[in-house]
This record gives C-alpha cells, sequence and structure tokens, in this order.
C-alpha cells in the first residue's frame, strides 16, 4: 500500500506541472521512473512508449498508465492514469466556469477575439507537421486528395463526418494490403447511439450523446492530442453545445492548462451541462465527457495491454494504422479550414483584416521559430491587453 500511495503522490505532482505538451510530458515521466525512483529501466520505459505509440488516445496519458500498471499491477495503472489527469481537469474545471461569467467581461472578450486564430494557426501549423511527417509519396498524394475532397464537400455543403473518414482510411489500407479482411473493424461502425437509451431524460440524453462522441472520438485519436479537433469539432457544433469560436476558447483552455490537450473534453462538457441545467450538473457532464474519451486509453493498456504487445507488430494492425495516420493531415487542415471561415470575422472588415493577421504571425512563429502553443496563447493575451485603451 506504501508503494501505491507513493505512485499516487508521484503522478499527482507531475500531473501539476506537465506543461509543454506530450514530449515535454514524456520527459518528465521518464525522468522521475527511470533515472530517479528506478521504478523501471530504460528498456521498459521504450517497450512501453512503443506500445503507446501504437495505440489510440494521448500518449502521455497512457504512458502514464503503463508506468503505473508495471510498478503497482492493474490498480497501479488505474491510480497513476488518474492522478497525472486529475490536476489538469481541475484546472480546466476551473478555467470553465471562468469563462462562462467573463463572457460579458470587455477585456476578456477581446483577449478571446486575438486567441483564436492563434489556435487556428496552431492547428494549421500541426497539420503542416503532420503532413511533412509522412514521407511515402503515396501517403503525401493521398493526404491532398483528401483534403480538396472534403474541401469540396464542404463548399458544397455535403457532410461528412471526419472520424468515420479516419476509419474508412484504416479499413482501405488493410485490404489494399491484403494483411486482412476489412470487414474485421467494421463492427465498431455498428455502435447504437447512446442517446436512445435515455430518451426521456434530457440530462440522461445529454451524457449519453456526451459519452458516444467522446468514446468514439477516443478510439481514433492517432498522432497527437490535436486530432480531437476534427473528430470533436463536427458533433460538438451538431448538437448545438457550442459556437465554433467556444471551441476554439476550449482548445485554448485545455493547452494552457497542465496535462494532455484532450482536457478540452472537460471544457465541452461543462459547457454543454451548463447550457441545459448548470450547477453540479455541469461539472457531471464535464467528467463524463472527460471519462469516455480516456476509456480506451485506460482499457486498451490495463486489459489489454499484453495482447496488443504481441498484436501490435502484425501487419494488419500496421496496415490500419498507417491508414489512418496517412489520413490525419487532410483532416485535421479541413478542421482548420471550416474553424478559419466559421471562427474568424471576415477578412474585408477591419477586425477581421486584424485577426487573419494575427493568424498569419503566429503560424510564422509556430513553423519558422518553432514557439510553443502555450508560449504563443499567452503571448496573444499579453498583447489584446496592450491594445486596449
Amino acid at each position: 500500500m506504501g508503494a501505491l500511495w507513493e505512485l499516487a503522490l508521484t503522478c499527482l505532482r507531475l500531473g501539476t506541472v506537465a506543461l509543454g505538451g506530450p514530449q515535454a510530458h514524456l520527459a518528465l515521466l521518464q525522468e522521475t521512473f527511470v533515472e530517479q525512483r528506478h521504478w523501471i529501466d530504460a528498456e521498459q520505459f521504450e517497450e512501453g512508449l512503443a506500445l503507446c505509440e501504437a495505440l489510440p488516445g494521448p500518449s502521455s496519458s497512457q504512458m502514464a498508465i503503463y508506468l503505473g500498471w508495471k510498478r503497482c499491477g492493474l490498480l497501479g495503472g488505474l491510480v497513476s492514469g488518474l492522478c497525472f489527469l486529475l490536476p489538469g481537469l481541475l484546472v480546466v474545471l476551473a478555467l470553465s466556469a471562468l469563462w462562462r461569467v467573463s463572457q460579458d467581461i470587455e477585456s476578456l472578450r477581446s483577449i478571446s477575439s486575438v486567441m483564436q486564430p492563434v489556435v487556428v494557426a496552431v492547428i494549421w501549423a500541426f497539420a503542416w507537421q503532420l503532413f511533412q511527417r509522412r514521407q511515402a509519396r503515396w501517403q503525401r498524394w493521398s493526404a491532398v486528395a483528401l483534403f480538396a475532397l472534403l474541401a469540396l464537400s464542404q463548399e458544397l455543403a455535403v457532410t461528412i463526418p471526419l472520424g468515420l473518414v479516419l476509419l474508412a482510411g484504416g479499413l482501405l489500407r488493410m485490404a489494399w494490403s491484403g494483411s486482412a479482411p476489412a470487414l474485421a473493424l467494421w463492427p465498431w461502425m455498428g455502435i447504437e447511439d447512446l442517446a436512445l437509451m435515455a430518451t426521456a431524460n434530457p440530462h440522461l440524453q445529454l451524457l449519453a450523446d456526451l459519452s458516444d462522441v467522446f468514446l468514439r472520438a477516443g478510439l481514433l485519436i492517432f498522432g497527437g492530442g490535436f486530432v480531437i479537433i476534427p473528430l470533436l469539432e463536427g458533433p460538438v457544433l451538431e448538437h448545438g453545445w457550442m459556437s465554433s469560436g467556444a471551441f476554439l476558447d476550449g482548445i485554448a483552455i485545455g493547452q494552457l492548462s497542465p496535462g494532455p490537450v484532450v482536457l478540452t473534453s472537460a471544457f465541452i462538457g461543462f459547457q454543454a451541462g451548463a447550457n441545459l441545467a448548470g450547477g453540479w450538473f455541469a461539472i457531471a457532464a464535464a467528467c463524463t465527457a472527460t471519462a469516455a474519451i480516456f476509456l480506451p486509453s485506460f482499457g486498451f493498456i490495463l486489459l489489454a495491454a499484453p495482447l496488443i504487445e504481441r498484436l501490435r507488430t502484425r501487419p494488419w494492425v500496421q496496415a490500419f494504422r498507417e491508414g489512418i495516420v496517412t489520413c490525419i493531415p487532410a483532416v485535421v487542415a479541413v478542421a482548420a479550414l471550416r474553424l478559419s471561415l466559421e471562427s474568424l470575422n471576415s477578412l474585408g472588415s477591419w477586425s477581421g483584416g486584424g485577426q487573419w493577421s494575427v493568424l498569419l504571425a503566429a503560424l510564422v512563429l509556430r513553423l519558422k521559430w518553432k514557439l510553443s502553443p502555450a508560449a504563443l496563447l499567452m503571448g496573444a493575451a499579453a498583447f489584446a491587453l496592450l491594445l486596449r485603451p
């Protein structure tokens, strides 16, 4: 029991200071578990990292779960994962409540109007970085063609679920490689809408909708936490939980808080719950969304890690993952395009020209000078305050 308490306190501390993105989180975990505590050796850490990279979900959170599992078994993995995420969740909940009451404060609205184009720039930069990581020519051409197709469908007002696009990409790559029948994973599309179980109660229906949307997203987060943006943006707007501008604010809050940016889920759930009932129900909705999006990470690591360690080198698993990551740059870019057009003011207006200028400046700073998203967002907030009379 003493080892479990020590593990819990260690992960709480790490979760509190886990700023700077997934690579910084992983470095922090390695320094603590391998170099300082000697709870795990470097080879085991690398094996765990390879496993987490092959699975859907935020790699740093999965790594925290994996390390706790190695240290104290099943209960250790559950404790380490929850303790690593808890500080960030609490910060996001506090900022979500603050955001909700700040909508009538002029200075905070001006900060939001400057931070939103910065978030869009970060998403565009992420899409470009993902595109550059694709080494094979067929992957790059496929990403370009898919982006063109999705952009055209958007122009024609044809809705194509981006999560379905990712899943189809994985299945098509499996079929093309001939490594396994493509229908092997198709039953995932047969998941019934959980809201059908609770149509008589609007509160239960909202919790069911949140569970459905965020669980599906959690099953397809390959390539980085920002992949949640194309997976969530469509369903969030379709359900009417918030506007595209508020969605960008939520991403900013997730980026500025400790822990993975996937904790944006708590912001979305909080606002959806507050719109319906407010009070404690908003917190319940935030926790439901967060639990649903992280459930696959806990399940894969704690319940299926031994099996997945053997399967991750199988050709059909690699083909499925390869097909998904090939599609990711395109779906992230089309989400960035949609958010650019829907949340930023018209380029012809004075305020719109300012927002698009901020977007371009942030894009250059991100790609050329490698400034972190958190640094860009804090700089945008300071810039907005300086502009106020």
